[in-house]
């Protein structure tokens, strides 16, 4: 649907109904209100610095990036660059209708918003009861529920959830293997994806995982599901897709999809129950992925 030039990078991607809006290296942002089919670049941004996660809810924006950069707009077009509170790097950043939000990032970073992503704060977290040695890991996307409900995902195979605001965790999964994506649904099911091909699925909110047989080793970054059973998942060089949650999986094999990096997924209003998801990577492409 559209590419930059070949050193352009693409890490985020969110929609919201037709309006969407994806983010890249030094400050790329690109917006489309056609559901993907045309992008436009927005004029030069408040930063230089790369950014790796957006998401859109009720017409505002908030993306994450280098150096504890997080960016909020109350329309996706003006930004404002909030206080910084880390200088951890940013890599996914949520919100539910609320407007609290969530940022996570290197190191163990873990920041709460409750005003948009206006201002943050760190939530602290004892990793000694959580991770081996103490460990603080990486983390790697975050999905908040309506209810506040927030789980998170990140390097030693974590899965953590917090129902009270992010004051206590619990672990969900745990393994050896980095997650860089996860997708929760409203039915109940949820997806993890990350390396050497790992795609877990849940299917009573989290409680219990069960690894999927992908047929990749492919590191995959991101996730995209419905309820009715379509999945796709992207990697590099990688893209796969089930219609059936996930029980086989059928790789693109094209050349478009082999020769790039597709570093997330978001899904796109659709009719008839049709699986309609765009994905973004490397050189600034940006597929629409249809089923």
């Amino acid at each position: 649907m559209s590419k930059g030039i070949p050193h352009d990078m693409l890490f985020g991607v969110s929609f919201e109904g037709r309006q969407g809006i994806a983010v890249g290296d030094f400050g790329l942002i690109l917006e489309t209100t056609d559901s993907g089919a045309t992008w436009t670049r927005q004029a030069k941004s408040v930063t230089d610095l790369g950014l790796f996660g957006v998401v859109r809810r009720q017409g505002r924006c908030i993306a994450g990036g280098q150096s504890g950069l997080i960016l909020a707009s109350t329309d996706c077009k003006q930004w404002t660059a909030a206080a910084a509170v880390t200088k951890a790097r940013i890599i996914a950043v949520n919100v539910n209708g609320s407007g609290v939000a969530y940022a996570v990032g290197g190191f163990g970073a873990l920041l709460k918003s409750a005003d948009w992503g206006a201002s943050w704060q760190p939530v602290a977290m004892d990793w000694r009861a959580l991770t081996p040695g103490g460990v603080e890991p990486h983390l790697y996307d975050v999905h908040v529920a309506d209810d506040g409900e927030v789980t998170i995902v990140g390097e030693f195979e974590l899965i953590l959830r917090s129902k009270d605001g992010g004051a206590h965790w619990i672990t969900l999964h745990q393994g050896t293997r980095s997650l860089f994506g996860i997708k929760v649904l409203e039915n109940g099911e949820a997806y993890a994806v990350g390396q050497e091909g790992v795609i877990l699925k849940s299917i009573d909110r989290g409680k219990g995982w069960t690894r999927l047989e992908s047929g990749t080793q492919s590191i995959l970054t991101g996730i995209w599901a419905q309820a009715n059973g379509q999945v796709v998942a992207s990697g590099i060089y990688t893209i796969l897709y089930s219609g059936n949650g996930g029980k086989s999986w059928q790789p693109d094999s094209s050349k478009l999809v082999r020769s790039g990096w597709h570093q997330a997924l978001a899904g796109v209003e659709a009719t008839s129950g049709k699986l309609n998801v765009v994905a973004v990577g490397s050189g600034g492409v940006i597929l629409s992925i249809r089923h």
